[in-house]
C-alpha cells in the first residue's frame, strides 16, 4: 500500500485448458455523504435455485434490515437485493413502509407464511395478477411484491430503487451443502439427514414424505382430443363430462380408442377392503391394454393420502392440521393402488399423473382441478418439482379445499434412543432369509434376549446351522413355522411363545417375496396375489397382533419400489405391495406401539441379487443399512432411505458397462431377484420417424449421461446453473459417445442452454438415413477414466478436446477428480 494510497491486490486464476486471468483490486474511495429520499414504501427480492434457499435467505436478509439505521440504508439493502443479486429459478418478494416491516415479512417468508414461486417467464404481468388477486401494477412496490410472488419475472426492479440508492453490503447466498465427489468413499452422500455418524463417517440418509402447496403451471392447450372417462362417483363423471365437453373433448366410454384415460374411484370415507385389490388389478391391466402407446392416464382416488396426518414426526404446524381438520392416515388400499397406476404408466413410458382428492370438495370443483391437470398432462408442461425422488416419472399432487399440494422429500431425524429391555420376546418373520438373519443379529446386539424367528421354509442344515451361530451369542432363538397371512396361526404361535417367554416387544416383518420381471397387464391376479399375500395380508396381522399386545414397535421391512414409479416397471405387484406397508404405518402408528416401514435400496452383497440395471443406480451397504434399521427402529411412518451409488471398483467390485434403461436410473430393492431390464418400446420407433424419433433416444441419452455424471436428471434447467467444469464436460462427452453415439464436441455442452439443446443438435448430427440412435447408457464415470482417449467400443473416435481432457480423469487413483 502506498503511502496514503489506495489498498490494492491481485487475483490470478489458471485454467486447466490455458486460459489465465490476473485482476487487480482497488480499494474504493471514502463513499460521499448522500441524501436520499425514502420513499413512501418500499420492496425487497429474494431469489435463489431452490424454496429452500430462498427462505433461508430470507431469514438472513431479516437480520439485515433489523440492523439498517435509517431509511436511507433501507433504500440501498432494496436497491443491491432487487438488482445486485442474479435473477434464479426461484424468487418471492415482500414490501413495507420501513425496514423493521421488510424484516417481518422476510421473517414470514422463512418460515413459509409467505409464498415462494418458480418463475415463470412466459407469465403476462395479467395472468400474474390473476393468480395473485391483485390490481397493483407492477411500478408499484406492493404490486411488484405480489406479481413476484405468483411467478411473474418481468418486474422492473431497476425502476423501484429510489433516487441515489447504491449497492451495499448484504448476506451471500447460502450455497447447498449437498457434495458432488465420484470417488469411492464420498461417492453419493447427501445432505439428507441420516442415521448418525459411526467412526467419523456419515449415516445413511433417510428422508420422509411431505406436502406443500404448489400451484399448477397452466398448460398450453385445452387437453387431449379424445379421453375415455371411468368414473365411480356419478355427480363428479357427470360434471366431468360437461365440462370436457364445453372445451371441445370428445368423451368415450372406458375401453374405446382415445388419447388419455380418466379414471375416478367412489367417493367414500371409510377405507377400502383389501379384498378389493383383486378387481383393481384386472380393471388395471385391461386400462394398459387398451389404451393406445403413449396414451395418458389420469387416476383420481379419495383417501389415499392424509396430507396433514403425522403422528409423532412433527412435520405438520399444530395450526396447518387444525384448520384442515386434522386427520386419521392415508387409506393403505387406494394409496398402494395410486403408486401401482404409477409403477404400470413407467412401465409403458406413458404420460401418468395420480390425483388424490378430498371428499369433502364439491364435485364441480374437483371436475375442474381433473380437467385443469389433464390438459397439464397430455401437454407436458410442468405438474410439480422436475426432479424429486418421490414423484420420479409421474405427475402426483393432491387437493384439499381447493389448494394444490404435491409431495416433497424432508430429512428424516432418527427415533428417540430405545432400549430393548432384558425381559419379554421380539418376533421376527421371513428371519432365515438373508436380510431377516442380519436384522435378527442385530436385534440380539442391541439387546434382545429372546427372539422367535417364523416362516414358510423348511428350516434345512444351512439355516438350523445360522439360527445356532445366533444362539452361541447367548440369546435364546427359536424357529416355528408359520405362515403370517393366516391370523390364527399367528396367533397361536404367539400365544405359545407368550406363555414361555414373556410379553412381546416387538415384530420385525421382513417376509416377503417376488414375481420374475414382467408386464403388470399380462401378470395374472394369481400370480399377483402371491407377492401382496406377506406385505399386505401379513403386515396387517402382525400390526394388530402387534397393537393387541402392546408391543414397543413393528417394523414393516419394505422397499422404495413403493414410492418411485420407476423402480416398480416389470414389478408393479411389487411396488403395491410395499406401497401398501408405507401406508400402513403412517396409519397404525401410534404412541404405545411404534410402527415404522422402512423403505429400502438394494442392500449390497446381501438378499436377492438385483440385475445391473437397479443394482448399478442406488444402493446401501449392509452395515449401514443394519445402524440405519437400529436407528430408526421406533421412528415412526414411513421412512424412505434413498440410497447411494455403489462402491465403485477398487473394492472388491468389477465395473461393467451394464446396459441402462432409457429413462433414469432406478434404485434396487432387498428383495428384487435378477432382472433383465426393461426392453424399448416396439412400437416407439415405428410410430414416429426421423428427426422426432432421433431426437426422443438422443433426449433419453442425454439425460441419462447427466444422471452418471452429476448423479441428478437436469430437467429444463439451465446448464448454466450446474457448475460443470472442464472434468464434467469430459466425462458427459465420453458417456454420450459411448455406445455408437455420434461424436461430441465439447463446446457444444458450454454453449447449449437445457440439456434438450444438446440432445437436439446431437440428433441433428446423426445420419439422417442411419438408424436412430440408440437410448442406451453412457458408461460410468470411473470405466470412462480406464478407457482415456481410446476410440469407443463402437470404433467411433472421441473429439480432439475429450482426448486430451480424458485422460486427467485417470489421475487420484481413478477417482475421476482431479485436486487443483
Amino acid at each position: 500500500r502506498p503511502e496514503g494510497g489506495p489498498r490494492r491486490g491481485a487475483v490470478s486464476a489458471f485454467g486447466m485448458g490455458g486460459v489465465n486471468a490476473h485482476v487487480i483490486l482497488e480499494e474504493p474511495p471514502a463513499a460521499p455523504v448522500r441524501d436520499v429520499p425514502a420513499p413512501e414504501a418500499f420492496v425487497v427480492r429474494v431469489t435463489g435455485a431452490d424454496e429452500t434457499a430462498v427462505r433461508t435467505l430470507s431469514a438472513a436478509y431479516a437480520v439485515r434490515f433489523d440492523a439498517a439505521r435509517d431509511g436511507a440504508e433501507t433504500a440501498d439493502l432494496c436497491h443491491t437485493a432487487n438488482t445486485g443479486r442474479s435473477a434464479l429459478e426461484f424468487q418471492t418478494a415482500v414490501h413495507g413502509r420501513s425496514a423493521a416491516d421488510l424484516a417481518a415479512a422476510l421473517r414470514s417468508v422463512a418460515d413459509g407464511t409467505l409464498p415462494v414461486a418458480r418463475v415463470d417467464v412466459d407469465l403476462t404481468a395479467d395472468a400474474a395478477a390473476a393468480l395473485s388477486g391483485t390490481t397493483a401494477a407492477p411500478g408499484h412496490p406492493a404490486g411488484a411484491a405480489e406479481l413476484a410472488r405468483a411467478g411473474y419475472a418481468h418486474v422492473d426492479w431497476a425502476g423501484l430503487s429510489p433516487a441515489g440508492a447504491r449497492v451495499t453490503d448484504l448476506p451471500t447466498y447460502p450455497f447447498a451443502g449437498t457434495p458432488f465427489w465420484r470417488g469411492p468413499e464420498e461417492a453419493g452422500h447427501s445432505d439428507h439427514a441420516g442415521t448418525p455418524a459411526r467412526d467419523g463417517q456419515p449415516g445413511t440418509p433417510a428422508v420422509r414424505i411431505r406436502w406443500r402447496a404448489r400451484a399448477l403451471s397452466p398448460a398450453p392447450s385445452a387437453g387431449p382430443a379424445t379421453v375415455s372417462l371411468a368414473a365411480a362417483d356419478p355427480a363428479l363423471g357427470q360434471a366431468l363430462t360437461g365440462l370436457l365437453r364445453d372445451r371441445g373433448v370428445t368423451v368415450v366410454a372406458p375401453g374405446a380408442p382415445a388419447d388419455a384415460a380418466l379414471v375416478v374411484g367412489v367417493r367414500d370415507t371409510r377405507h377400502a377392503d383389501p379384498a378389493e385389490l383383486g378387481s383393481f388389478w384386472s380393471e388395471s391391466g385391461d386400462l394398459m391394454r387398451a389404451l393406445p402407446r403413449r396414451a395418458g392416464v389420469l387416476w383420481a382416488s379419495f383417501g389415499g393420502v392424509d396430507l396433514h396426518h403425522a403422528a409423532r414426526t412433527g412435520h405438520v404446524e399444530q395450526e396447518t392440521r387444525a384448520a384442515h381438520g386434522g386427520g386419521a392416515g392415508p387409506d393403505p388400499v387406494r394409496a398402494a393402488t395410486a403408486m401401482a397406476v404409477r409403477a404400470a404408466g413407467a412401465e409403458g413410458r406413458r404420460p401418468t399423473a395420480v390425483v388424490h382428492l378430498d371428499p369433502a370438495d364439491p364435485a364441480a370443483d374437483q371436475a375442474v382441478h381433473l380437467a385443469a391437470e389433464l390438459a397439464a398432462l397430455v401437454s407436458g408442461a410442468p405438474a410439480a418439482d422436475p426432479v424429486d425422488a418421490v414423484d420420479a416419472g409421474t405427475t402426483v399432487a393432491a387437493y384439499r379445499r381447493g389448494v394444490r399440494y404435491v409431495p416433497e422429500t424432508v430429512p428424516a431425524r432418527p427415533g428417540r434412543p430405545y432400549s430393548l429391555p432384558a425381559e419379554g420376546y421380539c418376533l421376527v418373520t421371513g428371519g432365515l432369509g438373508a436380510v431377516g438373519l442380519r436384522l435378527t443379529e442385530r436385534l440380539i446386539a442391541r439387546g434382545a434376549r429372546r427372539v422367535a424367528v417364523v416362516g414358510r421354509s423348511a428350516l434345512d442344515t444351512t439355516r438350523a446351522q445360522a439360527l445356532r451361530e445366533l444362539a452361541e451369542t447367548g440369546a435364546e432363538v427359536e424357529y416355528l413355522p408359520c405362515d403370517v397371512s393366516d391370523p390364527a396361526a399367528l396367533a397361536t404361535v404367539a400365544d405359545r411363545l407368550g406363555r414361555r417367554w414373556g410379553r412381546l416387544v416387538g415384530v420385525v416383518h421382513a417376509s416377503g417375496g417376488v414375481n420374475p420381471f414382467g408386464a403388470m397387464h399380462r401378470r395374472p391376479w394369481n400370480d399377483a396375489e402371491k407377492v401382496l399375500a406377506p406385505k399386505v395380508a401379513g403386515s396387517l396381522h402382525v400390526v394388530r397382533l402387534a397393537k393387541e399386545r402392546r408391543a414397543d414397535f413393528v417394523v414393516l421391512v419394505s422397499s422404495i419400489a413403493g414410492t418411485q414409479a420407476l423402480a416398480g416397471r416389470g414389478l408393479v405387484d411389487y411396488s403395491l405391495a410395499n406401497a401398501f406397508q408405507l401406508a400402513l404405518a403412517e396409519r397404525e402408528d401410534d404412541e404405545v406401539t411404534a410402527v415404522t416401514a422402512h423403505a429400502w435400496p438394494n442392500w449390497a452383497g446381501i438378499g436377492m441379487k438385483a440385475d445391473d440395471t437397479f443394482s448399478a443406480a442406488y444402493s446401501v451397504g449392509a452395515e449401514e443399512a443394519l445402524d440405519a434399521f437400529s436407528d430408526h427402529l421406533r421412528s415412526g411412518g414411513a421412512v424412505v432411505f434413498p440410497g447411494t451409488a455403489p462402491a465403485l471398483a477398487g473394492e472388491g467390485h468389477t465395473v461393467t458397462a451394464a446396459p441402462l434403461p432409457a429413462t433414469p436410473p432406478v434404485p434396487a430393492t432387498p428383495a428384487v431377484p435378477a432382472a433383465r431390464a426393461v426392453p424399448a418400446p416396439t412400437g416407439a420407433g415405428t410410430e414416429a420417424t426421423g428427426a422426432r424419433r432421433d431426437t426422443t433416444a438422443m433426449r433419453a441419452r442425454v439425460r441419462d449421461a447427466f444422471l452418471h455424471v452429476l448423479g441428478e436428471d437436469p430437467g429444463d434447467r439451465p446448464l448454466q446453473r450446474l457448475g460443470l467444469d472442464s472434468l464434467m464436460i469430459a466425462e458427459l462427452t465420453t458417456a454420450l459417445e459411448r455406445g455408437g453415439g455420434p461424436t461430441v464436441d465439447p463446446s457444444l455442452l458450454m454453449r447449449a442452454r437445457t440439456a434438450d439443446d444438446i440432445a437436439a443438435e446431437l440428433a441433428d448430427l446423426a445420419a439422417p438415413d442411419g438408424p436412430a440412435v440408440p437410448a442406451g447408457p453412457p458408461v460410468p464415470a470411473v470405466e470412462a477414466a480406464v478407457h482415456t482417449s481410446a476410440p469407443d467400443q463402437d470404433g467411433a473416435a472421441g473429439s480432439a478436446l475429450s482426448a486430451l481432457l480424458r485422460p486427467l480423469l485417470g489421475r487420484d487413483g481413478g477417482r475421476g477428480v482431479v485436486q487443483a
